[in-house]
Parts: C-alpha cells; sequence; structure tokens
C-alpha cells in the first residue's frame, strides 16, 4: 500500500481507495534525524520515535486551531492526527514494551479501558482510511458557528464495516470506535491518547537514561 506524505498539504475533503492519508510536508512537521554509521539501530530507532512523538503534538495544535466551518481542514487535521496517533503507538508497542505497559498499570481502570478502548477505535480508522473510506465520513461538523474551532467537531456515528472477501469483519475495532470515539469530540479523544503516548515515551527514555553507564 502506498503511503502518501504530501496528501494533507492541500487538505483535501476525500481520498483514494487504497491510499493512507499521511502526514502533512511542509515546515511545520519535523524532519526525521539522520544518523551516520556510528549510530546504533536502537538509538536510531529511539531518535525517530521522538521526532515522531513531535510530529504528533504537532498534529493536535493545527486540529485545535482548525476552523469549525472549514470542513477541509478539519478532516485534514484530524487525519492527519490519526496518523501520528497510531504510528507512534505501534512503535511503543514494539519498541518499548515495558514502558508501554507500565504506563498502562499507572492509569485507574476506567482511564485505562477509555485509552485501549480509544487506541483501538483510532486503529479501525486508519485501517478503513486504507482501504475505502472517506475521510470526511469520519467526523462531522458543530452544530453552529459558534462552536469554536476543531474542538467542535465529534466522531461519526457509523454502520459496521463490510465484510471482506476471505476476511472475518474486524468486530472488535468497529466495537471500540462505537464505544470510545462515535459522538465524542474528536480532539478530546485524540488528545487523551496522545498525553498517554507522551507520558510513555518520557518513561522509556528516563529508562534508557539509567541504563546507560
Amino acid at each position: 500500500m502506498a503511503l502518501n506524505p504530501a496528501a494533507m498539504a492541500d487538505a483535501p475533503a476525500r481520498v483514494e481507495p487504497g491510499t493512507v492519508p499521511g502526514p502533512r510536508d511542509d515546515h511545520e512537521v519535523p524532519r526525521p534525524p539522520r544518523r551516520d554509521s556510528a549510530g546504533g539501530a536502537g538509538q536510531a530507532g529511539d531518535d525517530t520515535l521522538a521526532w515522531s512523538v513531535t510530529a504528533m503534538s504537532g498534529a493536535l495544535r493545527r486540529l485545535a486551531a482548525a476552523r469549525a466551518g472549514d470542513t477541509p481542514q478539519a478532516v485534514a487535521a484530524a487525519t492527519e492526527a490519526v496518523w501520528w496517533v497510531t504510528v507512534v503507538d505501534a512503535a511503543m508497542t514494539r519498541h518499548h514494551p515495558a514502558a508501554y505497559g507500565h504506563a498502562l498499570a499507572a492509569l485507574d481502570p476506567a482511564e485505562r479501558r477509555a485509552v485501549e478502548g480509544s487506541l483501538a477505535g483510532l486503529r479501525f480508522v486508519r485501517i478503513q482510511l486504507g482501504q475505502y473510506a472517506d475521510p470526511g465520513d469520519f467526523i462531522q461538523p458543530p452544530p453552529g458557528p459558534s462552536a469554536g474551532r476543531g474542538r467542535g467537531w465529534t466522531w461519526s456515528e457509523l454502520p459496521p464495516p463490510p465484510p471482506q472477501r476471505g476476511k472475518a469483519r474486524e468486530v472488535s475495532p468497529y466495537r471500540e470506535y462505537r464505544a470510545q470515539l462515535a459522538g465524542r469530540p474528536v480532539a478530546k479523544v485524540l488528545e487523551r491518547v496522545a498525553g498517554f503516548l507522551s507520558q510513555a515515551h518520557a518513561s522509556a527514555g528516563a529508562s534508557r537514561a539509567c541504563r546507560q553507564p
């Protein structure tokens, strides 16, 4: 599946099926760090993860600043934020599972359930975007012009995805989308999980620093 890093620059309301909307390609998004041959693979991975966390924070700022009445801008900002949250979540679970698990364990049961469910729901969104869904289907504008900027948008109520030939329907991610995202503020959900991921990343960095001589 081909990714399109520049897809968000013009804030389109739709993407072609099979194309996952990627991050913006402008001066607001930091560039991945370069490392020479002396840098280890682990250090390079940590640098890239840190860059992704920074990009995730930038995407959330753009979402908060998006004009409520500008549908292409709001959809682009929300899609970009979903992209970075899922990228950071996947990287943390792969490279720092202990820190990730400790960060989850530090949450009270209700908050942990909300974070885990929200992340599953966001993965559902990204999977659907990469197959056939219109990004604009996932969020809906505030009811009136006084509702503010990007924080006024909410996640849409969606029907179950159609089953794919030869594949079982992904019931659990869709169920989490309905339970943790549908009808809730877009920005609030993304800020909750981004806050968790930032904390987990900080914990991983602290643990790594303690292990260094």
